[in-house]
Order: structure tokens, then sequence, then C-alpha cells
């Protein structure tokens, strides 16, 4: 099996799940409710739309949103879009068509007499580190949803970091050009929600 995530948890689920000593078993318990930190790398300049936006709804809702804050959302709608499409492809489908444009620029160039063509270029951009901070079972779930895409597309070369990354380049990316509308919204209602 491969390796989905560099804290690797499923290899380690799997060798504590076999545990038949007592410490192995303890173990497995406080693992189960303890958080995990992953690293993804970030083009600054997205990075720094990111945290406008999450001072944005800090002030807007009184109440403290980092980007860590921001990426647990992303991700739950990750896991719930998993949960409601339990097919890999569909998966699969979905990760494709985030990495397909992610860190790209995009322009129209002539292709013919009367016609044009789409064209992605890659930026080098300077890159940020984001530390992440998440609950290791929502972290290991991310893990055994790649691990079923491995069925369907061996060898796909995605990771929960990938994951992540897509995600946040994606988001925001829309959301700099106005394709999220009412997201501020629905992000202060989900944390009125979390005060009740």
């Amino acid at each position: 099996m491969g390796k989905y995530s560099q804290a690797d948890l499923i290899h380690e689920e799997l060798s504590l799940i076999g545990s038949s000593n007592f410490i192995g078993k303890i173990i497995h318990k406080v693992n189960k409710s303890s958080t995990v930190l992953l690293s993804i790398d970030v083009p600054l300049n997205l990075f720094l739309r990111a945290e406008v936006f999450c001072e944005d709804i800090q002030d807007l809702s009184d109440m403290p949103f980092e980007q860590n804050d921001l990426m647990n959302l992303l991700y739950n709608d990750f896991l719930l879009f998993a949960k409601k499409n339990p097919d890999s492809k569909s998966l699969f489908r979905l990760l494709t068509s985030l990495d397909q444009y992610a860190g790209k620029d995009s322009r129209l160039e002539k292709y013919g007499e009367s016609s044009f063509k789409l064209i992605h270029l890659d930026k080098n951009q300077e890159m940020k580190t984001l530390n992440l901070r998440m609950r290791r079972k929502f972290a290991l779930r991310g893990e055994v949803l790649l691990a079923d895409m491995d069925e369907v597309q061996p060898k796909h070369g995605y990771t929960l970091e990938k994951v992540f990354e897509l995600l946040y380049v994606d988001f925001i990316d829309k959301f700099r050009k106005g394709s999220h509308l009412g997201v501020v919204e629905n992000i202060l209602r989900l944390l009125d929600d979390e005060v009740e």
C-alpha cells in the first residue's frame, strides 16, 4: 500500500489495529482523538489573499478565523462530496479537474484565421508553507479515500497534502475572480451555528 501523506496514517493505523497487547490498544484509542500536522506549499499571492479573506470573516463574525479554519471547512466539503459520491472515479475526476488549472495562468491566443485557443501557462511563483492542524480521524479518512482511488487509477500520485493544496488554490483563485458568490454568508452562518 502506498503512502498518502507525510504522516502515513494508514500504515500506522493498520499496525495498531492488529495489536493485541494492552499498550497498543491504549495508543490506538489515544490516536483516534489526536491531531496531525500537515504542511502544504501555496502561492504567496494566494496566501496573502486568503489572509485578507480570513480577516474579513473574523471582522464580520467577531470570532477568530484563520487559514487553518478555512482549510478545515474546505476539507469538510471535500469529505462531504466523497460521502455523497462514494465512487472512487468521481473523486478522481474531481481531483484531476482541480489539478488541471492549479497554479497556471490562462490566456486566449489566436489559433488560425478566426478562432482562439485557451493556453495555460505554468507560473513560477514564490511559495509559502502553510502548516495545518487537523483531527487525525479526518486525515485518516482522506488517506483511505486516496487508497481506494488506487484501485481505479493505480499510482495516481495524490497525497493528502496535494488535495489540500488543490482545494486551497481552487477556492482562493475562484473567490478573487468573483466565482464564489455567497461564500462569506455561508461561512458566517456555519460559524454562527457552531456558537449556538
